[in-house]
C-alpha cells in the first residue's frame, strides 16, 4: 500500500469515527442530528449528480473546459455508491425526520389527501428507483470514459432530462415534504442549479489547485472557468429569487409555511449570509477581468461558492425542523465534518487513481 493510499484510508477511518461519535453523543436530540446529516448528504449528492450533469452538458456542447475538468467530474461520479450508502441512516430515521409519518390524519385532514404519496414504503421505493437510475447513468459515463470516448449525444440529452426529473423527485421527498403543507414547482430546479454550481466550483477548485503547483493555467481557460462560474451563480440566484417572489406575491398559507420560519425567526441571518456569499461576492468579483484571469482569485471564489451552497442547503433543511428559531448543537460539526470528510477522502482517492490511470501521476 502506498503512502497516499494509507493516508486516505486513515482519513476515511477518522472521519467515520467522527460521524459515529456525532450520532452517539446526539442520542438526546437525534431528530436535530438527522436534519444536520440530511443537509450534509444533500451536499454530497450535489457533488455527484452535478458532476454527472457537467459531463452530459459537455458531451452536447463540447469545449476545453469539459476536457480539463473531466478527471474531477469522473472522480466525483465514482462517489455515487457512497452517497447511496449514506442515505441508509436517513431511511432508518425517517419517522423522526418527517412530520407526515408522525402526524395523526384525524388531527390534520390535509395530510389524508397526501397519504397516497407521503408514506414510508413509497419513500423507500422512490429512493431506490432514483438511485438505480443514477447508477445506470453513472455506469454509462464511466464506461465511455474507460473506452476513451465521449458520451453519445442521444444518451447525454436523455440523461439530462432524466436527471432533472429524478432530482425533482428527490427534492420533493427530502426537502419539500419536510414541510408537507408547502408546495413549490421550483424546488427541483432550485436543487438542480445548486448541485450544478457545487460540482463546477469543486471541479474548478481541484483543477486549479493542481495547476497552481505546476504553474500551468492558460489565461483563456481561466476566463472560461470564470464566465461559466458566473453563469451558474446567476442561474441558481435567479431560480431562488423567482421562488421567493412567487411566494411573496401569492401570499398563501402553503407558501408562507416555508418562508415564515426562515424570514421571521433567527434563521433570517443565515438567508442573508447565503445571499451575500452565494450571489453578492461571486457576482461582483467575477465581473472583474483580473479575477477571471487570476488562478488564486478564482480558487477563492470557488471556495466561497462551495461554502455558500453548503449554507444554502442548511437553510433549506434545518428551519423545517426548528421553526421557532435557530437550534444548534455541539455535535453538529462532528456529523458534518464526519460525512463530508469521509466523502472527501474517497473523492481524493478516486481523483488520484484516475490521474494515475491517465498517466498524470498522483
Amino acid at each position: 500500500m502506498t503512502r497516499a493510499n494509507a493516508s486516505s484510508l486513515v482519513g476515511t477511518v477518522v472521519t467515520l469515527a467522527l460521524l459515529v461519535a456525532g450520532f452517539v453523543f446526539a442520542a438526546g436530540h437525534m431528530r436535530h442530528a438527522l436534519f444536520i446529516y440530511l443537509a450534509s448528504w444533500l451536499f454530497v449528492l450535489g457533488v455527484v449528480l452535478g458532476s454527472m450533469t457537467l459531463v452530459m452538458i459537455h458531451a452536447l456542447t463540447g469545449g476545453a473546459w469539459g476536457e480539463r475538468l473531466g478527471p474531477e467530474c469522473l472522480a466525483a461520479t465514482r462517489l455515487l455508491p457512497y452517497a447511496a450508502l449514506a442515505v441508509i441512516p436517513l431511511l432508518i430515521g425517517m419517522h423522526l425526520l418527517f412530520p407526515w409519518l408522525r402526524a395523526d390524519p384525524v388531527d390534520d385532514p390535509y395530510l389524508t389527501h397526501q397519504r397516497w404519496y407521503l408514506n414510508a414504503p413509497g419513500l423507500v421505493v422512490r429512493t431506490v428507483v432514483v438511485f438505480a437510475i443514477w447508477a445506470w447513468m453513472a455506469y454509462g459515463v464511466m464506461r465511455a470514459a474507460g473506452d476513451g470516448r465521449t458520451l453519445r449525444p442521444r444518451f447525454a440529452a436523455g440523461s439530462l432530462v432524466a436527471l432533472l426529473l429524478t432530482i425533482t423527485l428527490a427534492a420533493v421527498d427530502w426537502v419539500m415534504s419536510l414541510v408537507p403543507h408547502w408546495h413549490s414547482t421550483d424546488i427541483g430546479l432550485l436543487l438542480f442549479t445548486s448541485q450544478l454550481l457545487i460540482a463546477f466550483a469543486l471541479a474548478v477548485l481541484m483543477h486549479l489547485a493542481r495547476n497552481a503547483r505546476a504553474s500551468t493555467a492558460p489565461p483563456q481557460l481561466l476566463r472560461d472557468f470564470g464566465n461559466l462560474l458566473l453563469v451558474m451563480v446567476l442561474g441558481w440566484a435567479y431560480v431562488s429569487f423567482i421562488d421567493y417572489l412567487t411566494s411573496w406575491v401569492a401570499d398563501l398559507p402553503a407558501e408562507t409555511a416555508w418562508y415564515a420560519p426562515r424570514l421571521l425567526t433567527g434563521w433570517w441571518w443565515l438567508g442573508v449570509t447565503v445571499a451575500c456569499l452565494g450571489l453578492g461576492l461571486p457576482f461582483f468579483a467575477l465581473l472583474l477581468g483580473k479575477v477571471k484571469t487570476s488562478l488564486r482569485a478564482l480558487c477563492i471564489v470557488a471556495v466561497v461558492s462551495l461554502f455558500a451552497q453548503w449554507l444554502n442547503l442548511i437553510w433549506l433543511v434545518l428551519p423545517s425542523g426548528a421553526m421557532h428559531g435557530v437550534t444548534l448543537r455541539w455535535t453538529d460539526p462532528l456529523i458534518c465534518f464526519g460525512l463530508l470528510g469521509c466523502c472527501a477522502m474517497r473523492y481524493r482517492a478516486a481523483l488520484r487513481a484516475g490521474r494515475a490511470r491517465d498517466g498524470q501521476g498522483a
